[in-house]
């Protein structure tokens, strides 16, 4: 799906993504790889495989683009405690196998790490041209261009009754700036409270489509 004329060749992916044709360029957010394993270390007993699942995804989504180089707008690792020996290996696979650059807008999450893997370019911000700049807080985007971000793990919450409703991670489109849902699948997500101007996009059967206001809770 392209919701923006204006720029024709965005797409916003039923995975949580966004693919640019022109560039051929994959963008994900909040990936938070070794999350699992964070909470373990702190004794909890969590499940293990978040990291291949997610990794696997991201792998499976970038050969179904032909994507030419993806883009983590913040957050790809959890915490400093999540980086295990398991972790890097399945990293260094991953990249290998994908053959592709990887470049890392740092998160939050990313800053407390001592370092970030040799194979990942690591920056502040990305630009996509003089049109497009992937941060990872939407608070850091300035100017008129349009901004790609994460950071806050967008969730829509859709009443289907009084007292029940719908919870679906989504897109949030504000003030020129595309909030990513996150795409770990060990993630939280925070509820969209929306303002009048806001556009809200919900993967839905394998499409992505955008609600209308009075759908919103």
């Amino acid at each position: 799906m392209n919701p923006f004329p204006e720029h024709p060749s965005i797409s916003l992916l039923p995975e949580g993504a966004v693919f640019l044709s022109d560039s051929a360029t994959l963008v994900v957010a909040d990936v938070h790889l070794g999350k699992s394993a964070a909470f373990r270390a702190q004794g909890l007993p969590v499940p293990e495989g978040d990291t291949a699942r997610d990794l696997q995804r991201l792998l499976d989504l970038a050969r179904k683009c032909r994507a030419a180089q993806l883009v983590v707008a913040g957050d790809l690792f959890h915490a400093p405690s999540g980086i295990t020996p398991l972790l890097d290996a399945a990293l260094a696979d991953f990249i290998a196998e994908l053959g592709l650059p990887v470049t890392l807008v740092v998160g939050n999450h990313d800053v407390k790490l001592k370092h970030i893997p040799s194979q990942i370019r690591a920056v502040a911000s990305h630009d996509l041209g003089e049109s497009i700049r992937i941060i990872h807080d939407p608070a850091h985007a300035t100017g008129g261009r349009m901004h790609f971000s994460g950071h806050w793990h967008p969730v829509v919450r859709i009443p289907d009754g009084r007292r029940t409703s719908l919870r679906l991670p989504c897109f949030l489109y504000r003030s020129h700036t595309l909030v990513l849902p996150a795409f770990g699948s060990f993630t939280g997500g925070a509820i969209l409270s929306p303002a009048p101007d806001d556009r809200v996009f919900v993967a839905l059967r394998e499409e992505v489509v955008e609600l209308p206001a009075e759908m919103m809770g």
